[in-house]
């Protein structure tokens, strides 16, 4: 279902920051690890990939929290995560920042799940993340942005508000469901898995062009930073992530907003409207 979107006080962007807490199960780490891409060690245990993915709870994260300073970011957490770190998850939440479900891990793929392992799924990290937090999510990010036919249902049924999985359009929509209506957030073109391969001034640079090609066209417009907290966490990065949201801060015709805060915005005027 389409819906007209405007940004309040007529500003023409919206900016999405999402940051990627992620963790694997035991025995999984992720193919695009530097070592892991570079020397496969097949059947081996890739105790440097784990390492490696690790870095985003014990160190990225909270150079990221600093990097954000006073801009709320919607960050997707594995359920995982919370489980074995509770601690830095809470941190995340008084920071003020949105907590939405990732999943339980990232080899946990909806797609890859029946219908009732995939229900399962979704409590299950519901429940953990609202023990942790004491809010519960309204927002979930599948692993690879990867959903199910189910996932849309399931996620209605359990309350949620918003599904972050989509890349068919650019402006949120609302989806009709089974159990009311879920507002869809587009998942973003660009990231630092995918782009940040070019070099940091580079991420930085395409973020900037794009940031200033939105600011021009006629508007409405989403811009989407996406980054991960084991990849864009690390130093050399994270400063340039740093200015680029110096830029973000800069415009006036910029509203800086978490998924939750977009969902309602739409699902309210949709309400108000049927």
């Amino acid at each position: 279902m389409r819906t007209g979107v405007g940004w309040p006080g007529g500003r023409k962007v919206v900016a999405l920051v999402t940051v990627a807490l992620e963790l694997w199960s035991p025995g999984h780490w992720p193919p695009y690890a530097p070592m892991a891409a570079a020397w496969p060690l097949p059947d081996a245990d890739d105790t440097h990939s784990t390492s490696w993915v690790n870095y985003g709870v014990t160190t990225g994260i909270w150079r990221l929290i600093d990097v954000l300073g006073d801009l709320p970011a919607t960050v997707g957490v594995s359920g995982l995560v919370a489980a074995r770190h509770p601690e830095t998850v809470r941190a995340v939440h008084a920071a003020g920042h949105e907590i939405a479900a990732h999943s339980w891990a990232q080899d946990v793929v909806p797609t890859l799940l029946d219908a009732d392992a995939e229900r399962r799924n979704v409590r299950r990290c519901t429940d953990v993340l609202s023990a942790v937090t004491g809010v519960r999510p309204t927002g979930w990010m599948s692993p690879r942005a990867t959903g199910s036919r189910h996932t849309a249902d399931l996620l209605a049924e359990a309350g949620y508000r918003w599904i972050g999985d989509h890349g068919d359009h650019d402006l949120p929509r609302v989806l009709a469901t089974a159990h009311g209506p879920l507002a869809s957030l587009m998942h973003s073109d660009h990231s630092d898995v995918r782009d940040a391969g070019t070099g940091p001034y580079a991420y930085r640079d395409l973020h900037r062009a794009l940031l200033d090609q939105l600011i021009a066209a006629p508007g409405p417009g989403v811009f989407h930073l996406t980054v991960h907290a084991h990849v864009g966490g690390r130093p050399h990065l994270a400063g340039m992530i740093g200015q680029i949201l110096d830029e973000v801060r800069n415009r006036d015709d910029v509203w800086v907003a978490t998924h939750a805060q977009v969902a309602e915005h739409i699902l309210t005027r949709q309400e108000g409207t049927s």
